[in-house]
């Protein structure tokens, strides 16, 4: 199953980061709530493993990003389209 990521500064955080607290809305493939909390666990644990680079949020890529990791632009993934993604959130991160 793959999730959407987009970082976030709203209260509204669908996950943070256990070790910086960074917050993201995530946006699944799939609805079925057994395989979003599978899904769920997966993106912890990526965001943990980022920390391998460094202790800070910059560790966490600016812009969205798919789990498991995909070639394909992340707005273009089936989590991004399936999961209501809206548009342009790619575009708002590159204005900030």
């Amino acid at each position: 199953m793959q999730v959407l990521c987009v970082t976030t500064e709203e209260h509204g955080a669908d996950i943070s980061c256990k070790i910086c607290g960074h917050k993201y809305k995530l946006y699944f493939e799939r609805r079925s709530p057994e395989e979003q909390a599978t899904a769920m666990n997966l993106v912890a644990q990526t965001l943990v493993n980022h920390h391998a680079f460094g202790k800070d949020r910059s560790v966490h890529p600016s812009r969205p990003f798919n789990v498991p990791e995909w070639s394909g632009p992340a707005m273009s993934s089936a989590a991004a389209l399936l999961g209501g993604a809206p548009n342009g959130l790619d575009q708002q991160k590159d204005q900030n």
